[in-house]
Parts: C-alpha cells; structure tokens; sequence
C-alpha cells in the first residue's frame, strides 16, 4: 500500500478486500455504533435491575417474544413469551414485583456479533448474539441461556427503540424459569 493512506482503508465483504472509506462507509460505521450503544443500554437496564425501565426500549405497538428453535419453525402460538404492547410489558414488570417465586439474583447480558441486516430511514433489521449469566447470592455465576436476537428496530429521529424483539433460545429445552426480560 505505498502512497495511500492506511487509515483511509477499511476491509469488508467476505473476501477482506480492501475498500477506499467513503462517506457511505463512515455512516454505516457510525450507525453500527448507534445500534450497539442501543443494545448495550438495553442490557445495562436490565443487569442493573432497572425493570422500570424496561419497556422504555419498546415503541407502543410492539412485540416481544422469547422461543427455542424448534418453538420458532411450529409457530408464534408455541412461544415461551409473547407480549404485544407495550403496555404488557409493564404488566410483566409489574407481576415480576409481585411473585413470591421470585429468588434475589444478579445477571449479566453479553451482546455480540451486531449485523445490521437492512437498513431503511424509518427501520433497521438488526440481528446479535447474545448469552446471559446469573449469580445468586453466595453461590457461583452460572450459565442461565443464550440466543440470537432478531430485531426490528424503529428510527424515530435521534431515537432507537424496539419494534418486533424476538429473542430466540439456543436450546431447545426452556430454562425452568423466564421471569426476567431477555
């Protein structure tokens, strides 16, 4: 690469070739980091225990749906949790406050492998990987579940929220308990 400017390439697409930055690719990137920050807020809210909050990352009209795989190809009628406004996700906040099952705990969201699937001024298709651990009191951090998200994602001028989030379990066995949001 003598005589170009090193900072000025970027590697992308499947082959690593290298591609001159353009102002296209410097707005992909910027929006890329828009789109994580966002993720990462989420799971800060939520590890933070801020359930309050929760439904704040939701426009109203949405769903939020939590399946396995194999839920997944039989249909949104096997879904481990399905809510549709964003009024349900108060009122699974608010069941959250009051169950007795409910064992004082600390987890941790892992999020990864953001890729924006497409890309509209309106909406992003945005998928991620994601894992979440869990530590009880006096006991050791333990594996809980991880997935794949597969979102919609409204623009609503500066503002990201969810549209659709469908979190989608790696296993095929449900965790015994789904209380918290994914």
């Amino acid at each position: 690469m003598t005589g170009r400017n090193r900072a000025a390439v970027a590697y992308v697409g499947q082959t690593g070739e290298p591609m001159p930055v353009t102002e296209k690719t410097i707005l992909a990137a910027e929006l890329r980091l828009e789109v994580q920050e966002f993720y990462f807020r989420y799971a800060e809210c939520l590890d933070g225990g801020r359930l309050q909050q929760w439904p704040e990352f939701f426009v109203d009209a949405c769903t939020y749906r939590v399946a396995t795989r194999r839920n997944l190809r039989m249909g949104p009628d096997d879904d481990l949790v399905s809510l549709s406004t964003k009024t349900s996700l108060r009122d699974r906040i608010a069941a959250i406050g009051q169950s007795e099952d409910y064992e004082p705990h600390v987890q941790r969201h892992i999020v990864s492998n953001f890729r924006i699937q497409a890309a509209s001024d309106e909406e992003l298709r945005v998928q991620a990987n994601f894992q979440i651990l869990r530590t009880f009191p006096e006991r050791r951090t333990e594996y809980f579940v991880s997935g794949c998200y597969d979102d919609r994602i409204a623009i609503s001028g500066k503002r990201l929220n969810f549209r659709e989030k469908l979190c989608v379990l790696d296993s095929d066995v449900p965790p015994e308990s789904l209380v918290y949001p994914i």
